[in-house]
């Protein structure tokens, strides 16, 4: 039986049995993997410091059998607890959205420390900072990493460079996005003719100059009409790819539907003497 000494994040966790737990975690060394914790509910020593809680950094002690479906993970240490995420609402649903997605698209047991390191950045940034541009960066590389890179620069069925003229919309194969004249000729109608309205949203120039920036690094945070875009539009490009949507996204959702928070109560109007 192998024995390793890794940094890891734990992606879920639940109970099993009477004491143990089951994690996934995100390892630096071995990728993805699924390990059972015995007597972690217990454990007030081997787990200490809530170390199988998600979004911190710990150092895990795991063994594995050859060709075994579960490691064993005998005990972790948290050095890095990333403890603000919790104080901002909306860094929480992300790093809640964005965990749920590295679990979803990352195999198991492939090496990734492309993967981790990005998503040790991100976490750490999403404290501080804007998420949305972090969030996006951070999709859009889990897909390349996937295999399921979308192609924001040619048009996925003639290759032509796609541009404002060609009123790209995206390709529902998940490829990237294809020029609208080609869903008005499936059509049978003219791509010209004003009456034609593309079953998709066009990508206008600057949501496209902002996924294309993303695709490469974590870009400027936009306006807003432009970061809403931005998440619908990778929300759709993820589900193209997975069976169901993540469970997460609904708790984002929720965020985006709050009512601005009243005015505070000025109290009674004065009266006069």
């Amino acid at each position: 039986m192998d024995e390793l000494h890794t940094n890891a994040f734990v992606l879920r966790a639940r109970s099993f049995a009477e004491s143990d737990r089951i994690v996934v975690l995100l390892t630096e060394e071995l990728g993805k993997i699924s390990a059972i914790a015995k007597g972690a509910r217990r454990s007030k020593r081997r787990f200490a410091g809530g170390a199988l809680e998600p979004f911190q950094e710990i150092v895990a002690r795991v063994s594995r059998k050859p060709h075994a479906q579960l490691a064993f993970l005998h005990e972790c240490r948290v050095v890095a607890p990333n403890a603000a995420i919790a104080q901002r609402i909306e860094a929480f649903a992300w790093a809640s959205y964005l965990t749920e997605l590295t679990e979803l698209m990352t195999p198991q047991g492939d090496p990734a420390s492309d993967i981790y390191d990005l998503y040790r950045r991100v976490v750490l940034r999403l404290a501080s900072e804007a998420p949305e541009p972090l969030a996006h960066h951070f999709v859009l590389a889990l897909l390349d990493h996937a295999g399921w890179a979308p192609d924001f620069g040619r048009c996925g069925i003639c290759a032509e460079e796609v541009n404002e003229y060609t009123r790209p919309i995206l390709d529902h194969r998940g490829s990237g996005v294809v020029c609208a004249k080609h869903e008005a000729e499936s059509q049978g109608l003219d791509s010209g003719d004003p009456g034609f309205r593309p079953s998709r949203r066009v990508i206008e120039p600057p949501l496209m100059d902002y996924v294309r920036a993303c695709a490469t690094d974590v870009a400027a945070a936009p306006d807003a009409g432009t970061r809403d875009l931005a998440t619908r539009l990778l929300d759709r490009l993820v589900d193209l790819h997975l069976s169901k949507p993540p469970r997460s996204r609904a708790f984002l959702a929720t965020l985006s539907e709050t009512p601005p928070n009243p005015e505070p109560d000025p109290g009674p109007e004065p009266q006069p003497d």
